[in-house]
């Protein structure tokens, strides 16, 4: 293949334009392809980020010769049928975190992949920053000791928008898939992928979950504290609580330092990211393109589909079922 891979946006919405800043500073990627449904629209975005093909539907890109690899930047219960689109049709896929509304779907995605024989990953770019692996260093030095909680809430207050996705049970609006998956990572980081028991409370408004909190416990006793909300603010601290200290993550799902409490001293570490902090996501993903990797060691699809169980598991408690599932 090309010294670099290429790159295609589906989808021209907001997420799509940090990944498109993003994806010009990633080591081994080239941007050169927009699809949107809107043609005025697509080509508003090639024109703001230079892109030099803009494609008018998704089919087409998907037919493009041009593309090595697309990023699916569209609303949570099109993430299946686009990735499927690429898939079927011989591209590697990054999707935007989550990477599909339920695990029934995760594991047709894992299928479909593996049927296709290429690259396919979740977007949860949380993973990849310094801070995070920084994080994990100091848990494997042994730092803080044993670690016995975790404790993560990604809540903030969106005014009620009858035309925005958060409200919209059609386009699986709320909190728990737009935030909470960023939570459940970040306990799966730290605890593993195997929690031996959830206990979910939640409100519940009109087809989308307004607050959640849901606790998960392991194997050997320690427990995850997790919320997300869109009608609640909180701050988005992640902590990781052990025997002999903790360590503070201030926006732990864009964390760009550490703060470590022990002995009764604190200590502030600096991790900052490259760019807006996708770059080091869309790095692995090219490094593993390049050497035929169809997974990512980081975030296998193994992981993604436990994370979706986990939700589901979730939904399940809270009595949260969207209008356009058959499960």
């Amino acid at each position: 293949m090309n010294e670099k891979v290429r790159w295609g946006i589906v989808g021209a919405g907001n997420i799509a334009h940090r990944f498109a800043n993003a994806v010009k500073n990633a080591e081994g990627a080239e941007l050169v392809a927009i699809a949107s449904r809107s043609d005025e629209k697509g080509s508003k975005f090639a024109k703001e980020h230079g892109i030099e093909h803009v494609y008018v539907g998704y089919e087409e890109l998907a037919k493009s010769v041009l593309v090595d690899a697309v990023y699916i930047a569209t609303p949570h219960p099109q993430h299946v049928s686009c990735a499927k689109l690429f898939l079927n049709a011989k591209k590697h896929v990054l999707c935007e975190k989550p990477i599909c509304v339920n695990a029934k779907e995760a594991i047709e995605l894992s299928e479909c992949a593996k049927k296709n024989g290429v690259f396919l990953m979740e977007a949860m770019w949380t993973r990849f920053l310094p801070a995070i692996i920084e994080a994990q260093a100091m848990i494997n030095r042994g730092e803080i000791g044993t670690i016995k909680n975790i404790q993560a809430d990604f809540c903030y207050h969106y005014p009620f928008d009858i035309t925005s996705r958060v409200y919209n049970p059609e386009l699986a609006g709320g909190g728990l898939l737009d935030v909470g998956v960023y939570c459940l990572h970040f306990a799966s980081i730290f605890l593993g992928d195997y929690p031996e028991k959830i206990v979910a409370v939640g409100e519940v408004q009109d087809g989308i979950d307004h607050q959640v909190n849901y606790i998960l416990q392991y194997k050997d006793g320690s427990i995850a504290n997790l919320s997300s909300a869109v009608t609640v603010e909180k701050p988005a601290t992640g902590y990781i609580y052990g025997t002999d200290g903790y360590i503070e993550i201030p926006n732990f799902f864009g964390a760009n330092q550490l703060i470590l409490h022990k002995n009764g001293e604190t200590s502030h570490i600096e991790k900052p990211y490259m760019g807006n902090g996708f770059e080091d996501e869309i790095t692995e993903v090219c490094n593993c393109i390049r050497l035929g990797k169809l997974q990512s060691d980081v975030i296998p699809l193994s992981k993604s589909i436990k994370m979706m169980e986990q939700i589901d598991e979730i939904r399940r408690q809270i009595g949260l079922q969207y209008p356009f599932e058959t499960l």
